[in-house]
């Protein structure tokens, strides 16, 4: 039950070696270029018995040739090769090792039985190994990676990943930046022989830049020792989980692609309830959740304030919040007043509140905010494109109409503020520009709903737990 430290090697190496390098168009080639690119050209060591020179550097025929230290071994030759690689590792006193190769128990009795050789061989050693079957380490923080990425188009941010799979790892950098997604460091752990994710649960516990840890998983290696983290962790800092193999034939599929066992999906269930982790039952609703626990506040109360342009919309949000116990508390009287002096006849004061096409969003917004009876707030502004383009041809300020979004974050700093919109290009370009940062947009009415649920499930967690 007891859990190795990881070597910061991983996350943060002073030298690094690529065994596998190659000039060929194969897995892993680019990576010589990335890490040249990320500064290590002259801590960089490539290993390949059949090549002199890569990207102008010299090439060393084994590991054990090179005459320097090194800290990180990033391996990609064929799956038959790697325990004889582990070895040389082993007597050239690397701790930290990335087995990017695939071909092992996902594939096959004969890799499996190489799996169970390394494991052999690096038994009662210091050496820790990530994979194999994976991409391993991206560090936005400290610009490191043992893939191919684009830094520039990553934010550093507080959201700790751990997936199984590893292409799956490269395609969520791609897609961050265009979900306003901002990660910590993203770590892929394929077929786990070594290093899994409860390893990797106690590494972002302590981990300064992480506050949110966001787990795929598709099995876990030791339930027993991974429910002990969940509940040890989980009242530090929120832990949300995507767990896939759910069906019969899922379990099948996570078994041919990682060679994880799923073990039956009620377990799973049950352990995410009595330690506080938090299920996402999507992949996009497993990230819209890391956005909203990395951008806003706990939700310390039960009560909702929607308000929307689209009565359609807060009846969905209004449904899913009232299925997962939500309140819906009336408007203080004051705010009633207010919006009782300027509304239009046809506009009924409630709550949710539809204002639909009557302007008064900001001031309705703003009174949900001020309201010290609501915990949390659901917004869905949405307006026609054409009538967009109309209302700007009129000079009319769409910032003045939809409010100040500066005020907006000043007012909500204590309680989750959340936004579902959609429309045409013109429209959600529009959001962007008038709302910023002040609101944190998801993609669902429902998932609005869930994730003010899990805010606040979450906040009643650890106020039990840390009593």
């Amino acid at each position: 039950m007891t859990t190795r430290p990881l070597p910061n090697a991983f996350f943060k190496p002073q030298s690094v070696a690529v065994i596998g390098a190659s000039v060929n168009k194969v897995f892993g080639s680019t990576i010589p270029r990335t890490l040249i690119e990320l500064g290590y050209r002259d801590n960089l060591y490539l290993i390949n018995p059949h090549h002199k020179e890569i990207e102008g550097m010299p090439v060393y025929a084994h590991v054990t040739d090179v005459p320097h230290a090194i800290d990180l071994a990033i391996v990609i030759v064929p799956f038959a090769s790697v325990p004889d690689v582990i070895r040389d590792c082993l007597k050239k006193g690397i701790n930290a090792v990335i087995i990017e190769s695939a071909g092992f128990s996902e594939i096959s009795p004969e890799g499996a039985g190489k799996e169970n050789e390394i494991k052999e061989l690096i038994r009662g050693t210091d050496m820790r190994i990530i994979g194999p079957n994976c991409i391993g380490i991206i560090n936005t923080h400290d610009r490191f990676a043992s893939t191919e990425i684009n830094f520039n188009e990553l934010r550093e941010g507080n959201i700790g990943v751990v997936a199984q799979s590893g292409v799956f790892g490269n395609i969520l950098t791609d897609w961050a930046p265009t979900q306003n997604l901002a990660f910590s460091k993203l770590i892929t752990i394929g077929n786990r022989i070594d290093v899994d994710e409860t390893d990797l649960i106690y590494y972002f516990a302590d981990d300064e830049k992480t506050d949110v840890i966001v787990l795929y998983l598709e099995g876990v290696n030791d339930g027993d020792r991974f429910f002990k983290a969940l509940n040890e962790v989980s009242p530090r800092k929120p832990i949300l989980v995507y767990k896939s193999g759910r069906t019969a034939e899922g379990r099948k599929a996570a078994t041919i692609h990682t060679g994880s066992i799923s073990g039956e999906d009620d377990l799973y269930e049950g352990m995410f309830r009595q330690t506080g982790a938090i299920r996402a039952y999507s992949f996009q609703e497993l990230f819209d959740f890391a956005r909203v626990f990395s951008d806003e506040p706990l939700m310390t109360g039960p009560n909702v304030g929607i308000v929307t342009c689209s009565g359609s919309l807060g009846v969905m949000a209004a449904d899913e919040c009232a299925r997962l116990g939500l309140k819906f508390p009336a408007l203080h009287p004051a705010a009633v007043a207010e919006l009782n002096d300027q509304k239009p006849a046809w506009m009924k004061i409630g709550n949710p509140l539809d204002v639909g096409p009557s302007g008064l969003f900001s001031l309705a917004v703003n009174a949900a905010l001020k309201d010290d009876q609501i915990n949390g707030v659901i917004t869905f502004p949405v307006v026609p494109g054409t009538t967009v383009k109309t209302l700007e041809r009129e000079g009319l300020n769409l910032e003045l109409l939809f409010g100040d979004a500066v005020e907006y974050r000043i007012l909500s700093r204590h309680k989750p503020l959340l936004m579902f919109t959609f429309g045409g290009a013109y429209w959600m370009h529009k959001v962007q520009q008038i709302f910023g940062g002040a609101f944190t947009i998801v993609s669902s009415p429902e998932v609005a709903s869930r994730a003010l649920w899990a805010l606040y499930s979450y906040h009643q967690y650890r106020q039990t737990r840390n009593r």
